[in-house]
């Protein structure tokens, strides 16, 4: 019994030591996003813009630093913006949102301690878009997309990077730029027979924000 305890005090020193280092962010964020990457072509072969038009995006965030310059980040974020397709100076939107759930690892170019941290980031996650407007028995452009309201999930990818700034030991402030990617959300610009709707659509996000350590 005595042996036990003495080879769980190592053991336990070296638990504590970790909980010490471990440190916790816990923030919000804003921003405004700035859509493009989609094409829609009409049965017939000509082409239209669509995309999701810019808009304002807030969210939160839960970060761990995991290994030093390392950490990991729980994300989600609100994002305000209408679906549109375009062509020939005709247009057709209709009024939406979504919301993304992301985690990213997050590399830190100076260790925790220091008062100015850029980082870059990495993750994945998913998206839903969610079409709020009112349909329309007759939208121009119908032969290219098909606005639709509804909801439509998708996988979603996100890259960025940025700088903290910690004003104290607690409260921080940052500055990122963000791209959120997912496949096109054709459940809402739902392409008719014939028409296609391809590439990815790019989501850039310039984002400030605040966040407190503990």
């Amino acid at each position: 019994m005595r042996k036990h305890t003495v080879l769980m005090i190592p053991v336990l020193l070296i638990f504590a030591t970790w909980c010490r280092a471990q440190q916790y962010e816990l923030g919000a964020l804003g921003g405004y996003g700035t859509a493009f990457g989609l094409s829609a072509k009409s049965a017939g072969g000509a082409s239209a813009d669509t995309d999701i038009r810019g808009g304002i995006a807030l969210g939160v965030f839960f970060s761990d630093s995991l290994y030093g310059r390392i950490g990991g980040e729980f994300h989600y974020l609100y994002r305000a913006g209408r679906f549109r397709v375009e062509s020939g100076g005709e247009k057709a939107e209709l009024a939406g949102r979504s919301h993304l759930f992301h985690y990213d690892f997050v590399f830190h170019t100076k260790p925790p301690g220091e008062r100015v941290r850029p980082f870059a980031s990495a993750g994945i996650g998913g998206r839903v878009y969610q079409a709020t407007g009112i349909e329309r028995a007759f939208q121009p452009l119908q032969q290219f997309v098909v606005l639709t309201k509804t909801y439509d999930g998708k996988v979603l990818l996100t890259i960025g990077g940025g700088v903290k700034y910690f004003r104290t030991n607690r409260m921080s402030l940052r500055f990122e730029v963000r791209d959120y990617f997912t496949p096109a959300p054709t459940g809402i610009l739902f392409p008719p027979p014939g028409a296609k709707v391809g590439g990815w659509l790019h989501d850039i996000v310039p984002q400030v924000g605040i966040a407190y350590t503990f």
